[in-house]
Parts: structure tokens; sequence; C-alpha cells
């Protein structure tokens, strides 16, 4: 495969091209651009014979384009966009701001605050690309390593002083089943009396349990794994089994009373502390940061 030739044309001949249209002279390009007019006009001349095109009538007075030369105004001024949004990018990304910033997030996590955060970080104008992952369990400790992400947001952090977490506050879940499962109206229910039904559980996202699933809560042998809590809820609503739920997406079925937390005796409820974590070796960019920052600031407000 041939390699690409280079271009017939500089960006400073666009440059002065789009001036001279605007303008509507060499003389008026000429003092815009601090340039004498015979600098202009060599430019313009260079760039006609580069391309092979007469690109100014210059019968009259005034600097009127040819038809060629309107065609490779209107892409020389998109070109020119695109070269003053690389210039932009590039003195800001020399302020600091990271091209992109990765959060790793437990899908158990309430989505609300991190959305409120996402938006807040996007109309500010920064031009690093922001990546959020959802993962589940080991996964997101998996997933952050691996990519080398910024952020995580784990329910547990156990690592030996490599990272540095800090808490965002109590994630009840609660086990919960359908009104109209037969698990539903009883009372003081043992582990034995669950393990005849069907356990619905969101599978780990790591690697390590994609052949040999984590064991479940119970141990019970009738289990259906989901890839996520939304497709768990709407099976749980639907009377298939019953399972673990973050509270703050069964709130509203609990109200409701289309979903019940299951009476068993010091075993309905688990609590765990989420932390959004970072690396304690590797100082935090500009963006990641400020998204941290709005991230805690949203989900104390929540």
């Amino acid at each position: 495969m041939p390699a690409p030739s280079a271009p017939r044309y500089t960006l400073d001949q666009l440059l002065v091209l789009e001036a001279i249209a605007r303008t509507g002279s060499f003389a008026a390009a000429g003092r815009e651009l601090h340039r004498v007019p015979s600098a202009v006009s060599y430019t313009i001349g260079a760039l006609e014979e580069a391309l092979g095109v007469p690109l100014f009538d210059r019968t009259g007075h005034r600097a009127v384009l040819t038809a060629p030369g309107r065609q490779l105004l209107a892409e020389a001024r998109d070109l020119l966009g695109r070269a003053r949004a690389l210039d932009d990018l590039a003195r800001t990304l020399e302020d600091g701001w990271e091209p992109e910033l990765q959060v790793v997030v437990d899908g158990a996590f309430p989505l609300e605050p991190l959305l409120r955060a996402m938006q807040s970080f996007g109309t500010r104008g920064i031009p690093t690309q922001l990546r959020l992952d959802v993962e589940y369990q080991d996964g997101v400790i998996d997933r952050f390593g691996q990519d080398h992400a910024q952020l995580m947001i784990a329910l547990g952090l156990e690592d030996g002083g490599r990272l540095r977490g800090t808490p965002l506050g109590p994630l009840e879940m609660v086990l919960v089943a359908a009104a109209h499962h037969p698990l539903a109206s009883g009372r003081g229910l043992t582990r034995d009396a669950l393990s005849a039904h069907v356990d619905l559980v969101v599978k780990d996202s790591s690697p390590t349990f994609a052949r040999k699933p984590r064991e479940t809560f119970l141990g019970t042998r009738h289990v259906v794994r989901f890839s996520d809590f939304h497709s768990k809820r709407a099976a749980l609503l639907s009377g298939v089994g019953f399972g673990w739920l973050p509270r703050h997406l069964a709130a509203a079925d609990l109200e409701a009373g289309t979903l019940v937390v299951l009476d068993l005796p010091g075993g309905n409820r688990w609590t765990y502390t989420p932390q959004l974590i970072t690396r304690r070796d590797e100082p935090l960019g500009r963006a990641a940061t400020l998204f941290a920052e709005l991230l805690i600031a949203n989900h104390q407000s929540s």
C-alpha cells in the first residue's frame, strides 16, 4: 500500500484564502493578517499553482471567487474550523485536562448521583472524554486494574494499602419477592424454606467466575443468574423467584406493595458502604479530581 501523499496546500494558504473571501479584497485581508498585499498575492498564487485551478477572477476591482474557488473555500473553512478545534483541545490538554476519564462502578450503586455528576461535568466544556463502565462484585476491581481506570466505586476495599477509599454512605440490600410469590406470605422463614424456590442473582462479572459461578447467599440449587439488577427486578416482579435488590431500586415497588421484604429473621437485610476509590501513588488529574468532587457532592445531596 503506497504511503499517503502530503497535501498540496498549507493551513496558512487556506487562512489567507478565507480572509480574502470574507473581507472582499487582497488589501483588506492583508491589513487583517498584518501582511503587505504583495505577500497575500504571492500566497494565493502559490496555492493556485499547487492546486492547479484559478481561485479568483482578477479582471475586476474586487476579489471575486471563481466557481472552483467557491467550492474550495467551503472545504477550507471546514478544515480551518477543525484545525482551530485541535488548537483549542491542545491548549486545554496543556492545562492539565486528561484526554479520557474512566470510571468503573458497581451496578448496585445508585445511578442518580452519577448521572447528575456527569451532567454537571458535561456542561463545563471540558475536553476530557468520560467513560463509565458498570461491572459487578469482583468484576469492578478486575476492570479497574486491567484498564488502569482513574476512579472506581466498589462495595468493599481490601487492597493492602495500595488504594484510597472515600466512603459514600450506606447502601442497603433487601431480600424480596413479588407479593404474589408463595414466600411473600410466610412468617419466620428459614433458609431451608427459601432453598426450595428459585434464587435470582446478579452474576459476578469477573472472568474468574465465568465458568464456575460464585456460591449464592443461601447455596440453593435452583438459581437463575442475570447480568444486571434491572432485569433481575423485572424477574422478581414476575414472581419467578426471590432475591436481593438494592433498596433504592426496590423502594417504589415496596411502597406500591408489588414487592415485599421476606420475613427471614436476621437475614433479610445487608448493608454495604460503597467507596470512591483511587490509587495512593497516582495523583488524580484535573478531570478526575473534578468528577470525584461532583460525585461526592451529588451523592451527599441525594
